[in-house]
């Protein structure tokens, strides 16, 4: 099936009438970010019984009519692997694709590999192998190749018959309502904007090797190089990188000329920036030790590692019994929370809750005490 490029606002006005009118559509995006903060999105596959489109949202504003399909409730729609997906349309959208089916969270369901790939799925369930051209390309360069827009069809040509088989396998196992469980929380969430300012700082390379008061200043440096990132669309290490934000916290500047002289920052920022950062590193300092952040894991008591081992150990034995990933039970960083003490998990409610949440809180009250 070859597939259409759609390029104007009445073309798209067509294609959307004719995807309305379907129970289920699948769905893909191409985006580039390499150069951005936020993903750009290049492409949007759009597929239905005997048709696919791609829908090309530079050549046009195709917002209108992709928000109203994706708001559509009557349209299920199909995804593999959706939270970039998620990202990217709700950036350009406003809105998230409600209802949705994820055919990797469908495969982890039923399977033990929690996160498989298209290529790999396609593969397992259609017995098809799918060529890996076109992996590197820019997608919000023009025009488009027919070899670009063949792959990028690719992404959803097979995503209806994979779901018709997924669907009729989750009912065998009674699972159906556990995966549109997880879709329907997927919905509800918002994937724009969600940055933990106070724990930025955990993704600089290096940070092992600081000390606290070190860490304070990498800290504040960092929020402030995020925040750059955010408010100019670029990268955050294309603001500074790792390296000078490691040698920053270690050499403590106290003051604009002090921070100019690290590495080659004069020559990256701007003056008003190097005052920017130098206020926001003067802020750090000013903190009280009681604030600094720790490179330490919180340790766990000797009740609450008993409490851990017994609850990773039920979740592996009910993932072994059932088939399925143990990421789709609880994962471990969740298992350490169920012991400390939180409960705002989604372990917690749903179908989660019936499968293995009741069992862990049940084991954490028995051996934590």
């Amino acid at each position: 099936m070859k597939p259409e490029i759609i390029e104007s606002a009445q073309a798209l006005e067509h294609l959307c009438d004719e995807l309305s009118q379907q129970e289920f559509i699948a769905v893909d995006t191409e985006f580039a970010r390499e150069t951005t903060y936020y993903p750009h999105l290049g492409l949007v596959q759009l597929a239905s019984n005997g048709r696919i489109a791609c829908v090309d949202p530079l050549a046009f504003d195709a917002r209108p009519q992709l928000t109203a399909l994706m708001q559509n409730r009557s349209v299920t729609k199909i995804f593999h692997a959706c939270l970039q997906d998620l990202e990217v349309l709700e950036l350009t959208l406003g809105v998230l694709p409600c209802p949705l089916f994820d055919t990797q969270l469908a495969h982890a369901l039923m399977n033990e590999d929690h996160q498989i790939s298209y290529a790999r799925l396609v593969t397992a369930e259609l017995d098809i192998h799918l060529p890996k051209t076109e992996t590197r390309t820019n997608w919000l360069k023009r025009p488009l190749s027919p070899a670009q827009l063949e792959y990028a069809a690719d992404d959803v040509r097979y995503l209806l018959d994979i779901q018709r088989k997924q669907q009729a396998e989750l009912q065998e196992v009674d699972r159906d309502a556990w995966l549109q469980d997880e879709c329907t929380k997927l919905c509800s969430r918002s994937f724009v904007n969600q940055v933990d300012y106070t724990e930025i700082w955990t993704r600089v390379k290096g940070k092992e090797r600081l000390r606290p008061h070190e860490l304070v200043v990498l800290q504040e440096a960092a929020i402030w190089r995020e925040q750059q990132a955010i408010n100019n669309d670029r990268p955050r290490r294309r603001i500074l990188k790792d390296d000078l934000m490691i040698e920053i916290a270690v050499r403590q500047p106290n003051n604009s000329t002090e921070l100019a002289r690290i590495g080659n920052i004069n020559r990256i920022l701007e003056p008003a920036a190097i005052d920017s950062l130098a206020e926001a590193i003067n802020s750090a300092h000013d903190k009280p030790e009681s604030a600094w952040p720790s490179n330490r894991r919180r340790q766990l008591s000797e009740g609450q590692n008993k409490a851990l081992t017994a609850v990773l150990a039920h979740i592996k034995s009910t993932a072994n019994r059932l088939g399925i990933s143990q990421g789709m039970l609880c994962n471990r960083k969740n298992a350490e929370k169920l012991v400390l003490g939180n409960r705002d998990l989604p372990e917690l409610s749903g179908s989660r809750l019936e499968y293995i949440g009741t069992d862990l809180l049940q084991l954490v009250d028995q051996t934590s005490n």
